[in-house]
């Protein structure tokens, strides 16, 4: 059978309706099986002048295009919903591995580092005095009587840069620590390791 347009048309009218129906007990889904069908139609039509002999079963030869293809789409189905439960499989461990992670997180040792580098460098900002007086107190566990003796200046200058320190380092660490924390943190030797 050779096809022109006006007895492709006359094929189509008559069996389409018959494939999709077809189509339909492999698929399960009517806009799938309308899509196969009109497909395989499309493979039809572009092999027409490789089956023009006349013993050639053209509806034979459609349904095994739309078996074909049928099966095509459900393994791609298959093959989708097994990508789609390897990656759920993946994210599943990934949150386990994160929840695992965040279990076994010290936040000191966390943030340890950023705060040791954000008190380096605000000391340095500070005046020379201020620096002294917060790094004798701090750091050498110095008394502010102690402090005033080795640098030669009142106590009541020691509390007033002492202060200062402090505040300084409140106002730069005010996003990593709630205020008592921070003064935990100054007074301990915890920014010396």
């Amino acid at each position: 059978m050779v096809f022109d347009h006006h007895s492709f048309e006359q094929f189509y009218t008559q069996y389409y309706a018959k494939f999709v129906i077809f189509a339909r007990r492999y698929v399960r889904q009517k806009a799938a099986a309308e899509d196969i069908v009109t497909e395989s139609f499309m493979v039809l039509w572009e092999n027409r002048e490789k089956l023009s002999k006349p013993d050639t079963n053209i509806p034979a030869y459609l349904a095994v295009t739309v078996k074909n293809k049928c099966l095509d789409y459900l393994y791609s189905i298959d093959l989708h919903s097994s990508k789609l439960k390897n990656i759920h499989s993946t994210q599943e461990r990934m949150v386990a591995a994160s929840i695992r992670s965040l279990q076994s997180l010290d936040p000191q040792r966390l943030f340890a580092k950023e705060i040791k580098d954000i008190v380096s460098r605000e000391l340095c900002k500070m005046n020379e005095e201020t620096r002294e007086v917060f790094e004798l107190s701090r750091f050498y566990r110095k008394t502010y009587s102690e402090i005033a003796e080795q640098l030669g200046i009142p106590q009541r200058r020691v509390t007033a840069e002492m202060q200062r320190a402090l505040s300084h380092l409140r106002v730069a660490l005010k996003d990593y620590l709630p205020a008592d924390v921070i003064l935990w943190v100054l007074s301990s030797h915890y920014l010396m390791n």
